[in-house]
């Protein structure tokens, strides 16, 4: 009778569980259709607690980092390699639902520009797709012409222009005691100062 009882209560809480996975899933989706991507971030990230291995809330929350990382741009490296994650693993999860395959390789492409992890990943992705594959023919002239593109000195320049922002952003979370100036002063008047000097000849 206590082992019937036990077994009962347990299959309660796993029910209930999943409807507590379900209802967050629900609510993320939500959040996401009215453009709150944080708070769908949030309950996707609940319902990923209960069931870490759903296709479904990976794949969601990988769309809510890839839409943070649009809107932070040039500071979404942070968002950028999240939503890179939380793809990767919805199609490895569900590697028959072919529209979470093709989000991610856009993903990868329209990364690769900044990123030659992305670019290699591309690449690797569309090596796995078989010719007959109705999805080959795209991926593969998207692939050629964003490398061509990436591979221009335009590119390249703009890669430059790019690695400015986030230098500035990567020096701007330093601890003060990182950015002493060449007098040994770490006020913001010595850093400022030493600013000023310029470079020593």
């Amino acid at each position: 009778m206590k082992l019937n009882l036990s077994v009962l209560m347990l299959l309660a809480a796993l029910g209930s569980e999943a409807a507590g996975q379900e209802s967050e899933f629900a609510t993320g989706r939500a959040y996401y259709t009215e453009g709150e991507f944080k708070k769908a971030v949030a309950h996707f990230q609940v319902a990923l607690k209960v069931n870490p291995n759903d296709a479904e809330s990976n794949y969601w929350m990988g769309m809510s980092y890839q839409v943070l990382a649009d809107v932070a741009f040039p500071f979404a490296g942070k968002y950028t390699s999240k939503a890179r994650v939380y793809l990767t693993r919805a199609t490895e999860l569900a590697p028959e639902r072919l529209d979470y395959r093709r989000e991610l390789f856009d993903f990868l492409v329209d990364s690769a520009g900044s990123s030659r992890a992305a670019a290699r990943q591309a690449a690797d992705l569309l090596r796995t797709v078989p010719e007959p594959d109705p999805d080959y023919s795209y991926m593969h002239e998207r692939f050629e012409r964003e490398r061509k593109a990436n591979a221009s000195a335009d590119a390249r320049l703009g890669r430059v222009f790019l690695a400015i922002p986030r230098a500035t952003y990567r020096l701007a979370e330093l601890p003060i005691e990182h950015l002493k100036s060449r007098d040994g002063i770490s006020t913001p008047a010595g850093i400022q100062a030493a600013a000023l000097d310029g470079p020593p000849i």
